[in-house]
């Protein structure tokens, strides 16, 4: 089963989208999508504006003039969506997510790792049993990647060794996750489509 849920999300939504305009000609498609990503836009849901604008620069319509408003459309709502994501996702967050480390010998076990999140980076930490306080283990910056993917999400986050990795906050439990995608390389992003890691984390107060 795919854990990516904002993949899920996503395809559900392209599926929408492709819904309300399957009856239509390219050229009519390619207007449709624009103007509806222009009603999400004064809307301010930017979110669904990028997708729909995503997808009127994407070949559905020959109508060159609406490909380059999109693509200044979604250059722009990017920058935008990027800088709120940064806001959404920081703070000091606890791992709820059971690993191997949970299982190894006492002596040298880890009892819990947890992330702080700023607007510009993701310190790691790891506490050992009978530590007196958490360990710094790794420092990422938070680089979004604007290599190709499957969903055409401008919030992958690409690590240091070219891990893609995608955080969301859940809205029912106000956890945060954070899915493993697959590894950036020069011509887009390997991705996986079923047993990808995920990470579950409570919020600190």
């Amino acid at each position: 089963m795919i854990q990516k849920q904002l993949l899920i999300m996503l395809f559900t939504l392209s599926c929408a989208i492709y819904a309300q305009g399957e009856k239509l000609s390219p050229e009519q498609r390619q207007k449709h999508f624009f103007e509806e990503g222009q009603k999400a836009l004064k809307e301010r849901n930017f979110n669904r504006a990028y997708n729909f604008f995503s997808v009127a620069q994407n070949g559905y319509g020959p109508n060159k003039e609406i490909v380059s408003k999109s693509i200044k459309k979604t250059d722009s709502l990017k920058v935008i969506i990027r800088a709120d994501q940064r806001q959404k996702i920081s703070g000091n967050w606890k791992m709820l997510t059971t690993e191997s480390w949970a299982m190894r010998d006492p002596s040298d076990s880890i009892v819990g790792k947890m992330i702080a999140i700023d607007p510009d980076q993701i310190l790691f930490y790891e506490l050992y049993d009978k530590a007196k306080k958490w360990n710094l283990t790794k420092t990422e910056k938070i680089i979004f990647s604007d290599k190709e993917n499957l969903t055409s999400d401008p919030l992958l986050i690409v690590y240091s060794n070219k891990e893609v990795w995608h955080y969301y906050i859940e809205e029912t439990s106000g956890s945060l996750i954070a899915t493993y995608i697959g590894e950036e390389n020069e011509n887009g992003i390997s991705e996986l489509v079923c047993g990808n890691t995920q990470l579950k984390y409570f919020k600190l107060q």
